[in-house]
């Protein structure tokens, strides 16, 4: 293992030991350097290309040494500090990306922030950065011991535990008498200790006034009798109360938050706090991006490419429509019904009326060919190496058109979107499928498209309002429920 040191002395902390590692990819981990790296100071980073991979820090398979760094961590007492996204994109695309660069850090009382890999080389190693600051940036935490008492019982239940069994069966003199009440005392402390955990003490947090406290008591107890008396009315009264405290509260915080803003200066204590917290530093970039190919997009203009190809593939007819007899049928019906003649004596509308009123719309209301400002918003619990897991958020005037059971003609619309990462933008999409923004027939095309929705059997009820769409069953056993609902769902899906 290559390593290089530097010792960094701190106002605040003691003396911090960093170490740039790199182990070359053939050689194995050895238990010795790193106890041997760990052990040159009480505070000690170890950061670099260590070439282990392990899923726990975002690799796609496990090797030897990832395997056995995650065997050393408990024996040799250090923790892993690992980037979100990998740091690796091998040039060859039949090899996956990996997170190589990783911290090991033991003794050190300092705030570390995530690893966050810069997408700004073109090398396949992408550099990293790892921000140290004071703990809690420089805020002292005041902490709490909190003791899980039921886990002490517990404890305490194990009487064949070696410092009870030193403890004499006999005991006859003071001595043995001292001896026991101090062994005793001792196993006491460590049970205890064992189950207590620390946690941030509320002293700074804002209190609330005599009113809420007096809904929560009432809250609690409510619950508590509904849990003893689960009649109707008991509930019934305890969700009230959950309510109305919930609405207090968030009543409360708005005027805080109101008056805090009407006296906030300069000089109070909390203004650049809450500055600090509008600004957008703790954006995390998009970062490379898996193509359904199979290859990796890289820099901003691919990633922008990917996202771009994500949303046309979205906004796109998959697969041919699967009642293609119900679509022939709405055919003919509306050529059978615009063949007829009309029904009053009402001059037929022109071509030129036609053109007058679309020339006095509002240009700046109308849908059409504009540009737009898009960035991804990351799903959460999506893999974030996928396009698919990012929601474009955009502000366009016309998004695209759907081809509507061919009642109408179908409209396409060239969207040009430029996406917020280093001014990066893709080419213009055609895309089949989507409903104009802003138009004044969008309403009435979606409720045609879903006037003829199937309605559930088996008392399954049917809800709609705009694009919501909800079902709901009503009984008494929830097996009832289960077997209900899934039978509703597979009927709309036909």
């Amino acid at each position: 293992m290559e390593a290089t040191g530097r010792r960094l002395a701190m106002t605040g902390h003691r003396t911090i030991v960093i170490v740039s590692v790199y182990l070359p990819s053939p050689k194995p981990l050895l238990r010795s350097d790193l106890r041997t790296l760990l052990a040159l100071g009480d505070a000690v980073i170890l950061f670099g290309d260590f070439n282990c991979k392990n899923p726990r820090w975002g690799c796609a398979v496990m090797d030897e040494n990832g395997e056995k760094l995650d065997r050393l961590q408990d024996r040799l007492e250090f923790e892993i500090i690992a980037p979100s996204t990998a740091t690796y994109f091998p040039y060859n695309d039949s090899n996956r990306p990996s997170t190589l660069d990783i911290a090991l850090t033991k003794g050190v009382a300092l705030y570390l922030n995530c690893i966050e890999p810069l997408h700004r080389l073109l090398s396949d190693h992408r550099p990293v950065l790892l921000k140290i600051g004071p703990p809690d940036n420089g805020r002292l935490i005041s902490t709490i011991k909190i003791t899980d008492w039921k886990r002490v019982s517990t404890a305490f239940e194990k009487i064949d535990t070696p410092p009870l069994n030193n403890i004499p069966d006999d005991i006859r003199t003071t001595e043995e008498i001292d001896h026991a009440i101090g062994a005793l005392t001792n196993h006491v402390r460590t049970v205890v200790g064992k189950c207590e955990r620390k946690v941030p003490a509320s002293s700074d947090r804002q209190k609330f006034p005599p009113d809420i406290f007096e809904l929560i008591r009432a809250k609690n107890a409510a619950l508590r009798r509904a849990s003893a008396y689960p009649t109707p009315e008991c509930r019934s009264r305890a969700r009230a109360l959950q309510r109305e405290v919930k609405a207090r509260v968030q009543e409360f915080r708005n005027e805080s938050w109101s008056d805090l803003m009407e006296e906030i200066r300069p000089s109070h204590k909390a203004f650049w706090k809450i500055t600090k917290a509008f600004k957008t530093e703790g954006y995390t970039p998009i970062p490379p991006l898996k193509r359904p190919d199979g290859t990796t997009a890289l820099d901003d203009a691919e990633v922008a490419e990917c996202i771009a190809d994500s949303i046309e593939t979205q906004c796109s007819h998959v697969s041919p429509p699967h009642d293609i007899a119900h679509i022939n049928s709405i055919e003919e019906e509306v050529l059978q019904k615009t063949s007829l003649g009309p029904k009053n004596d009402l001059t037929p509308v022109s071509l030129s009326e036609v053109q007058l009123l679309v020339k006095s719309l509002k240009t700046r209301k109308a849908p059409g060919l504009d540009g737009a400002e898009v960035i991804g918003i990351h799903k959460p619990g999506k893999p974030r190496d996928l396009p698919a897991s990012y929601r474009p958020i955009s502000l366009l005037s016309g998004l695209a058109v759907r081809e509507f059971l061919k009642l109408v003609s179908v409209i396409t619309c060239s969207v040009k979107a430029l996406s917020l990462m280093n001014s990066s933008v893709f080419a213009g999409l055609m895309s089949q499928a989507g409903v104009p923004q802003g138009s004044a027939l969008s309403p009435l095309l979606y409720s045609a498209y879903t006037n003829d929705i199937p309605r559930p059997t088996s008392g399954v009820q049917l809800a709609l309002f705009a694009d919501d769409t909800a079902i709901f069953f009503r009984s008494r056993t929830r097996c009832s429920t289960f077997c209900h609902l899934p039978k509703a769902i597979d009927e709309l899906g036909q």
